[in-house]
């Protein structure tokens, strides 16, 4: 375990070095001066007693002359040994905290603890010896802190998996409640971080301590996201937040994850057969091809079949698999072996009847109408039925939502009962991407408004600087390879203003090409061109835009039909509660759990399957200044840890200084010794040396050199 404390001002660079040790009773340590109470006492024993000159002891005086550094030296360490036993009752009564090279802070218990506990698929890999995972050790860590700092400190805990927040009653409850579990889910930490920074500030905290238990993947963390500046800007102007970052970074080289895509049933001579795109990724690349034993399991038969892997990816377009001709209506699902990560060697599927790709095109130009019809229309996959309906905006009103899956938007944002009708499709499943009209208005939806058309000021057109292609809709292909989205270029851009948004493509020099709208279901993207040749050179480039929507109209339509796929996370409760399971993993969960796991479930309408987001599949994690740059400007600590790790956190170390004194009291006691015995054998001596019949001192009176 190793620990970082960064210290980034604004616009400078973050100082790096140890934090100091934590004390539970941090005002105990005002008595430290009472260090000193040793050496006043000698002060004032000196002038306890007169000096009287005695004749009869001058040759004891001279052998005292001779003996006089060691002596010294020997008062010296009595005082020394006196002052840290002083010193060791003082910290030992103050409750000293440490662990490894860990120290929380030197100002006492917190009055508020927020916990961001990641629980994404990622999260879950486990130690081979241990076999805890590093979400299970995060939590162990957290709650032996959380003990030792009392009961003095409110908890809250912020769930990854649901968004929600979590009153704890104790440090115990961390590791019993249910919200902290395992999920299929992954995880938006820069929504969680915003959510605890206005809990921080509508409930005026005082003293309090952030902790983010988190595996540093950059899907999960969307550096380059608009909500991560609202964060730093309210937490730099807050004094008594401390930020702390318990990390798990290290991955398993050898951890495999499954999915599967575009499941569909096909009719053959034969019969039937499934047809679907298979995919495995490693962790990390081998040069020599591995053997990885498939299971496939189809309505309850199973079948395994061994594929050979080479690098990270291995890619199967088209696999089928032979069913009943009967078979209309099913389930499945594809599994691996055992590994880090059992969370990612399972994807369920249900397949039926493939439904209509249908595409909503409502725009007034009947040029961006025209290009927009080609893109949605053109057919990705043979085997499905493709359709696109252009609708002015007159009529939106009239749309069939429940037999539509994408909607393209060129036109004024809607404000009356069209703007509803969206929205509600939007919740069950749909998908739109909104175009910019030729003239901005103030009307909002799903958070965003349209803002002032621009134009590039130093070039003929604006080039991207950037874009994701980790996940959504510009992602790389399936075999791993990057789309030509570099060659996409825009001649007027007009700005999307909507704070919360994820950016998936940004313009150098301009405002962001395409963003993602937050959505509890379904999704929303804005793109701030448009096809045409005087706006951007979509049509020219057309590779690009056209796996752009094809990719948003399959998204849609997996939410149609009697077959659909779900990502865990994006349903409600309410929604699943009403599913009957189709196997008994699904049974087995919870119906409060229902929409956070992977499972099979069915209806008399449809059957439904939901399963991790895959972009938890990805590996890349956040550089050390990718972080700092996210937190730039703010003051946190930097923990890295290991799933299975032992090295507590923190822990109360009172009982080392108590040690100490009782090793400090040995040794000023074994130190006094030889003076004892010196002062006994001078009394001695003056005794034999003086005249008992006269005696001209006070008995008060002592001799002392």
């Amino acid at each position: 375990m190793s620990i970082l404390l960064t210290n980034g001002p604004k616009n400078h660079p973050p100082i790096r070095h140890l934090s100091p040790m934590t004390f539970l009773q941090p005002f105990i340590l005002l008595a430290l001066p009472l260090i000193a109470l040793p050496i006043l006492i000698h002060l004032i024993n000196q002038n306890r007693h007169r000096t009287i000159p005695w004749a009869a002891t001058m040759f004891l005086l001279q052998a005292k002359r001779m003996a006089r550094g060691m002596a010294r030296l020997r008062y010296i360490l009595i005082m020394l040994a006196r002052m840290l036993t002083v010193a060791g009752l003082i910290f030992a009564i103050s409750r000293p905290m440490s662990g490894g090279w860990l120290g929380l802070t030197t100002s006492g218990a917190p009055e508020l603890t927020v916990i961001i506990l990641d629980r994404s698929v990622s999260m879950e890999e486990e130690d081979p010896k241990s076999g805890r995972s590093k979400r299970a050790t995060a939590i162990e860590k957290l709650g032996s802190v959380l003990k030792d700092l009392g009961r003095n400190t409110r908890i809250v805990l912020f769930d990854s998996a649901t968004g929600a927040r979590h009153d704890l009653d104790s440090s115990d409850a961390l590791s019993e409640l249910p919200e902290a579990g395992r999920t299929s889910t992954s995880a938006d930490i820069p929504a969680l971080m915003q959510a605890a920074t206005e809990y921080i500030v509508t409930n005026e905290a005082g003293r309090t301590d952030i902790w983010i238990c988190s595996d540093l993947r950059q899907s999960d963390w969307n550096p380059s996201g608009g909500r991560w500046e609202s964060v730093r800007e309210q937490l730099r102007n807050r004094d008594g937040v401390r930020l702390y970052l318990l990390t798990y970074q290290d991955s398993a080289p050898d951890n495999l994850s499954v999915s599967v895509s575009g499941v569909h049933r096909r009719e053959t001579i034969e019969g039937a057969e499934l047809v679907m795109d298979l995919k495995l990724t490693r962790a990390t690349p081998t040069s020599d091809p591995i053997r990885v034993p498939v299971t496939f399991v189809i309505g309850g038969a199973r079948s395994t079949f061994d594929l050979e892997l080479t690098g990270n990816q291995l890619i199967r377009n088209g696999h089928s698999i032979p069913i009943d001709r009967e078979s209309r209506r099913g389930w499945g699902r594809v599994e691996l072996s055992r590994d880090a990560n059992s969370s990612d060697n399972v994807f369920v599927f249900v397949f039926a009847e493939p439904a209509i790709q249908k595409t909503v095109i409502v725009s007034d130009d009947s040029q961006v109408a025209e290009l927009l019809r080609l893109a949605a229309v053109t057919p990705s996959d043979r085997g499905l039925i493709y359709e696109a309906q252009v609708v002015p905006t007159s009529q939106a009103a009239v749309i069939e939502w429940d037999k539509t899956a994408f909607v393209l938007w060129q036109a004024p944002l809607p404000t009356d009962v069209v703007a509803k009708q969206l929205e509600s499709f939007v919740g069950m499943g749909g998908c739109v991407m909104f175009f910019p009209p030729d003239v901005s208005t103030d009307a909002q939806l799903f958070g965003t408004h349209w803002g002032q058309w621009q134009e590039p000021q130093e070039a003929d057109h604006f080039a991207l600087s950037r874009w994701k292609t980790d996940a959504d809709l510009l992602s790389n292909t399936l075999s791993g390879a990057p789309l030509p989205v570099g060659q996409v270029i825009a001649y007027r851009s007009c700005e999307v203003v909507n704070e919360q948004a994820t950016t998936l493509a940004q313009l150098e020099k301009g405002p962001s090409l395409l963003l993602r709208a937050p959505t509890d279901q379904g999704a929303v993207w804005f793109c701030s061109t448009l096809p045409t040749t005087e706006y951007s050179n979509f049509v020219s480039n057309g590779i690009t835009f056209y796996v752009m929507i094809q990719r948003a109209v399959a998204r849609g339509a997996a939410a149609l039909g009697e077959a659909r796929q779900y990502d865990c996370g994006t349903l409600k409760s309410s929604v699943t509660d009403a599913w009957v399971p189709l196997d008994e993993l699904s049974g087995s969960v919870l119906l409060s759990q229902r929409p956070i796991h992977n499972g099979l479930y069915e209806t008399p309408e449809a059957a439904f399957a939901l399963n991790r987001p895959l972009a938890e599949d990805a590996v890349e994690v956040l550089s050390d200044g990718t972080l700092e740059q996210v937190l730039n400007g703010l003051n946190y600590t930097r923990i890295d840890d290991k799933a299975g790790s032992t090295m507590a956190l923190a822990s109360e170390v009172w009982r080392t200084f108590l040690i100490l004194m009782i090793i400090a009291l040995m040794a000023e006691a074994l130190l006094c010794v030889p003076e004892k015995v010196m002062t006994a054998v001078e009394e001695k001596s003056i005794r034999r040396e003086t005249p008992t019949q006269t005696n001209p001192f006070p008995k008060k009176a002592s001799v002392i050199s």
